[in-house]
């Protein structure tokens, strides 16, 4: 069998609740972390946790695949104390080499939603001596954000631990600015996707120009992602962007190679 063939035929075969019990058990969800720069000083800041799976049956398999089907089958909540136990566990290594990086973690709507979600955050990181100003939670605004998830409080009770709230792929859904005025939002991540053709598009530079200044009207420091060119960089730095993230950086890495990494960008 080919190949294609053979991609084609995982795809086809359906994730099954028994599978992300048992990889949960094996311990085959595994974390990558991008680092995110300063633009002005070009040091890092801190890591974005992205997660994988590595399946021995279906290979590397993006969060995408089955962050859904973890929803539907009711187990974010044992995904939640995993998520936590483990970028706590590694923050504090990296904390050996950098003591000053935050950890920046995506979080969906039901994670919000879980109880106790907020006191269970801090339990984990109070196990694992991580003061909670290190910690950073991404709310993608693309997720469509409910009353319910307003009204619950958790991303207040969050940001009252001193944790920063951000804004993930800003821009690119229909209510951002209304979750602006909303929600304790302390930064703001540009879309990728206008970054990706900063370069050819005027457009986008417009875009991008208003959401740095609208930002920073706003008191929130801006971050680009998928930085990918030295010309994108200079472009952001010389427009106001405070920091980035992507490709001519770094790629996302495992922890022990983020750290010597980390030892040679000091």
């Amino acid at each position: 069998m080919s190949f294609l063939k053979k991609l084609l035929t995982r795809k086809q075969k359906a994730i099954t609740e028994d599978e992300l019990l048992l990889a949960l058990k094996n311990h085959e969800f595994v974390f990558y972390y991008q680092p995110e720069w300063d633009l002005k000083t070009g040091k890092p800041l801190g890591v974005e946790a992205l997660m994988r799976w590595e399946s021995p049956t279906r290979g590397i398999v993006p969060p995408m695949d089955f962050i859904p089907l973890l929803e539907r089958a009711k187990l974010i909540n044992n995904f939640s104390r995993f998520l936590f136990e483990q970028t706590f566990a590694d923050l504090k290594e990296i904390h050996t080499v950098s003591p000053d990086l935050f950890m920046a973690v995506n979080l969906s709507l039901l994670q919000i939603q879980e109880p106790n979600f907020v006191e269970m955050v801090k339990n984990i990181a109070d196990e694992h001596k991580i003061d909670m100003k290190y910690l950073e939670c991404e709310i993608t605004e693309t997720q469509g954000l409910t009353q319910d998830i307003i009204e619950s409080g958790a991303l207040d009770k969050l940001a009252a631990l001193n944790v920063t709230i951000s804004m993930d792929d800003f821009g690119s859904g229909y209510s951002s600015l209304t979750h602006l005025r909303q929600l304790k939002i302390q930064k703001l991540k540009i879309d990728l996707d206008f970054v990706k053709t900063l370069m050819e598009d005027k457009k986008n530079q417009t875009i991008v120009d208003a959401i740095i200044q609208l930002g920073h009207d706003l008191g929130f420091p801006v971050l680009a992602e998928g930085i990918e060119t030295t010309e994108q960089q200079e472009w952001l730095k010389e427009h106001g962007c405070d920091y980035g993230q992507g490709y001519w950086f770094s790629r996302a890495l495992p922890a022990d190679q983020l750290i010597t990494f980390l030892k040679n960008h000091p």
